[in-house]
């Protein structure tokens, strides 16, 4: 049975209209959500919002729910509305405590994709760990498609410099979908840690630049494996 992420179902039930704090549970067995708790701002009727929740996580997910598992509190108009989403995540943050330090994450600083000649382009990533800054670069052909892919490909050869050959990255693949009115860039990334192989699947929404989410997709897959407890002592410097 495939594990339930449920810090994953969190942030996507995020995206959803009229959301503004989800928490999941998972039942003892960890497979399946025995508790879906939203606050909402009224934007839409809490039963559409049961409905958006049953789809987006049979979409997503491949997970059937029952709906009573749901439950939704309503803000009062005119609810303070930042104070009271603060106040929840306070609230969730005390009833998981003790929690582990904040590992490392990789922070994205610039891109840069420059036209080398009349057929290949270069894309320049900068990246930040803690207070270093590196680079990494992808030669390809100057065609959009290609543009994307040189740009992802950048943060896994930037990742080489943190590695110290103990981990291997690669693009396994780079998928442009729209979802809920949103374009989204979703990437697979596949390699070996040690004598462990892994696989991680990121995402980012595409505001104005496609290649800056590629970059983002894979910092998104990357940043969830090393910030777990387990994470490889490698990446965290």
């Amino acid at each position: 049975m495939p594990t339930i992420d449920a810090i994953r179902i969190d942030e996507l039930l995020l995206t959803l209209t009229g959301i503004v704090r989800a928490r999941v549970r998972l039942s003892e067995d960890e497979g399946r959500l025995s508790e879906i708790h939203i606050l909402s701002d009224g934007a839409i009727p809490p039963k559409q919002i049961v409905r958006n929740i049953e789809t987006l996580l049979r979409t997503a997910f491949d997970l059937t729910i029952d709906h009573r598992v749901v439950s939704i509190a309503v803000l009062k108009e005119g609810a303070p509305l930042a104070q009271t989403v603060q106040t929840a995540a306070r609230e969730q943050a005390n009833e998981t405590s003790p929690r582990l330090p904040a590992a490392p994450r990789l922070v994205f600083q610039r891109l840069r994709v420059v036209h080398d000649d009349a057929l290949k382009c270069t894309a320049h990533v900068e990246l930040k760990i803690g207070d270093v800054i590196f680079e990494g670069s992808h030669r390809d052909t100057d065609t959009h498609r290609a543009r994307m892919y040189s740009s992802a490909r950048a943060v896994i050869e930037a990742l080489d410099y943190l590695s110290e050959k103990e981990m291997a990255l690669y693009l396994a693949g780079l998928e442009l979908l729209r979802v809920y009115q949103r374009d989204v860039m979703v990437v697979l990334v596949e390699g070996r840690h040690q004598l462990h192989q892994v696989r991680l699947l990121g995402t980012a929404m595409i505001e104005d630049d496609p290649y800056e989410a590629a970059v983002r997709a894979v910092l998104d897959a990357v940043n969830r494996y090393i910030t777990r407890p387990t994470r490889p002592a490698a990446l965290s410097r």
